[in-house]
């Protein structure tokens, strides 16, 4: 295999214990993982606190207090897609051995799609790749909407992608139904709320025959969104929400259920008499909180209001 590129996993024993046992239950390796890791000479490996002599090591073998166990997770580069690499706008907010995360531009697709071959936000990721010498499999945790701004988790490694995949949990679809970690947005709703701060539930569907568009529908799936008004202006309101499920544009819809929409928001707020400028819906995925799939560190990340939104929120 010509792989050069690794995540090495480094555990210190403080107890007798097997190999096996490390990868599995405080690594939280995989069965397939742990299997991977096994075809390489260098994949699993041991310094003995005795004679500190680095050996290759069983899954059976014990460890004892002071032993070092190494365990390599090679990248499988020859599976990279076709993610062509591209210069282009990239603000990363965050970057470790294990994830980097990026503070997406309104209006630019996270993946490679139609007419979108070479300006995604993967093709960018993938040129920072290329002109820093890293070697990595471009691997998105969670996605974001087209218009929406802000930020956009991507995984290093096969593990950590795996790990992040666990804080969510999916019923089958591409939407979650529930989510460990939280995620907060800020958005630019029309009009002027009753209420400053309620909960949606209502459930979402997609419309027939319709291949975007979603509505409120007692037959959809289950949809729940909780806002709080931070500014109200004269004819709109800067809005925090975050959400206990991740459907298909589930703020969009659930606010212009509420007669909210957001400014800006083409395909759900067709009625606004005025968007302020705004040609894209007003939504930023401001502020994420997750626990590190490695390290397990709760870590924050918070990115500004896009330049287009705070524009009209300076002048209204």
């Amino acid at each position: 295999m010509m792989e050069t590129s690794f995540r090495e996993l480094k555990y210190i024993c403080d107890d007798n214990v097997t190999a096996g046992d490390v990868m599995r239950q405080i690594m939280k390796l995989s069965s397939r993982e742990i299997s991977r890791c096994k075809q390489f000479e260098d994949g699993v490996t041991c310094i003995r606190a005795t004679t500190k002599e680095k050996m290759p090591i069983r899954l059976i073998d014990s460890l004892f207090p002071g032993d070092e166990l190494f365990v390599r997770i090679y990248e499988d580069n020859d599976n990279a897609g076709d993610i062509v690499p591209a210069d282009g706008p990239l603000d990363l907010v965050f970057e470790d051995e294990d994830l980097i995360i990026v503070n997406k531009p309104g209006d630019m697709v996270v993946h490679p799609s139609y007419a979108h071959y070479m300006d995604s936000l993967s093709n960018y990721l993938a040129g920072y790749f290329a002109r820093t010498g890293q070697q990595h499999v471009i691997r998105t945790v969670g996605r974001l909407d087209r218009e929406t701004s802000g930020l956009v988790i991507f995984a290093k490694n096969r593990h950590a992608a795996a790990l992040m995949a666990k804080q969510i949990k999916t019923d089958g679809d591409d939407d979650c139904i529930s989510m460990s970690r939280r995620k907060e947005y800020q958005a630019l709703c029309y009009g002027v709320f009753e209420n400053q701060n309620g909960t949606v539930n209502e459930p979402i569907r997609r419309r027939p025959e319709e291949r975007m568009i979603r509505e409120v529908h007692p037959e959809g799936k289950e949809a729940i969104t909780h806002y709080k008004v931070e500014k109200q202006f004269e004819d709109f309101a800067l809005v925090r929400l975050h959400l206990d499920t991740g459907r298909t544009h589930q703020i969009r819809v659930h606010m212009a259920h509420l007669g909210h929409p957001l400014l800006g928001d083409n395909f759900y707020g067709k009625e606004i008499p005025d968007n302020h400028g705004l040609t894209r819906a007003a939504l930023h995925a401001g502020y994420i909180e997750f626990n590190h799939p490695i390290t397990g560190e709760n870590i924050c990340i918070s990115a500004d209001i896009p330049e287009d939104m705070k524009r009209v929120i300076d002048t209204a």
